[in-house]
């Protein structure tokens, strides 16, 4: 199966000091082997799943077989709900299903920051694949991370948008404070400047200061850029981090933030 980008870093990854993250969502699968500062960066892949089945992909990963410190699965799916821990009483399955998971799905949940429960949705099937490929692997929701980096920043107001393809999470925080944690699915550019902006009117966030953080699969001199790039006056394109000299890569390493975040972060 032929990867959509492929990564071949420059460093060699101690095993007893390595971490493997594997992250999936609707349409893609990839994975990053790095060390476990998430710092030096061995090797990543990223897959479209649209035409394919993920065992048809990740069988033919030898890659996901090496022995390393750390395994962690990431899962990038929309049906999830955020509520306060003390209001979070167990079976969520119902609220879910509203939100437009399947009633056959595993429901999981994560505790975010000791205050935020975190119940999401996983496919039945996709959650058995990805416990078989890579056994004994620690699995959170990708908004998980996202938040619990978000917070660690003190900007007096943030938005942080993730782009893969035509789906993209919203992470939003003012004074280190949640604001507001959605996935959103647009057809145009415009359809994602208008939820942008209203989350900024609704939220009180000045356009000229809100610092607008993106990250994924979108380029600087795309029209979805240059368009966001007219309305908000801080905007900037969140590089990943490696250690690797990112401009010499043969792909934006901001299309890769989120599963740096994933190595790096401590949940």
């Amino acid at each position: 199966m032929q990867a959509r980008f492929e990564i071949s870093g420059e460093n060699f990854i101690d095993p007893d000091n390595s971490v493997l993250v594997a992250q999936t969502g609707p349409g893609y699968f990839a994975y990053a082997f790095c060390d476990t500062t998430g710092s030096r960066l061995g090797e990543l892949k990223w897959f479209d799943t649209n035409n394919t089945t993920l065992s048809a992909i990740t069988g033919g990963l030898p890659a996901l077989k090496n022995s390393c410190q750390k395994k962690r699965i990431i899962f990038d799916y929309p049906v999830y709900s955020l509520l306060p821990v003390e209001l979070n009483h167990g079976d969520n399955s119902a609220l879910l299903h509203l939100a437009g998971g399947n009633i056959q799905d595993h429901i999981l949940t994560e505790i975010v920051g000791k205050q935020i429960a975190l119940n999401y949705s996983v496919p039945f099937a996709l959650l058995n694949q990805c416990i078989a490929d890579l056994p004994g692997a620690s699995y959170w929701h990708l908004q998980s991370v996202r938040i619990t980096e978000a917070l660690h920043q003190k900007d007096s107001a943030a938005i942080y948008v993730n782009i893969v393809d035509n789906n993209c999470s919203v992470v939003v925080t003012k004074e280190g404070k949640l604001l507001l944690a959605q996935y959103y699915t647009y057809r145009a550019p415009e359809d994602l400047l208008f939820y942008l902006l209203k989350i900024a009117e609704v939220h009180d966030l000045s356009q000229q200061e809100a610092q607008l953080q993106i990250s994924g699969l979108v380029e600087a001199d795309s029209k979805l850029y240059r368009l966001l790039y007219d309305y908000f006056l801080n905007i900037h394109l969140q590089n990943a981090g490696w250690a690797t000299n990112e401009q010499s890569m043969p792909v934006p390493a901001h299309y890769f933030t989120t599963l740096k975040q994933a190595a790096a972060c401590a949940l």
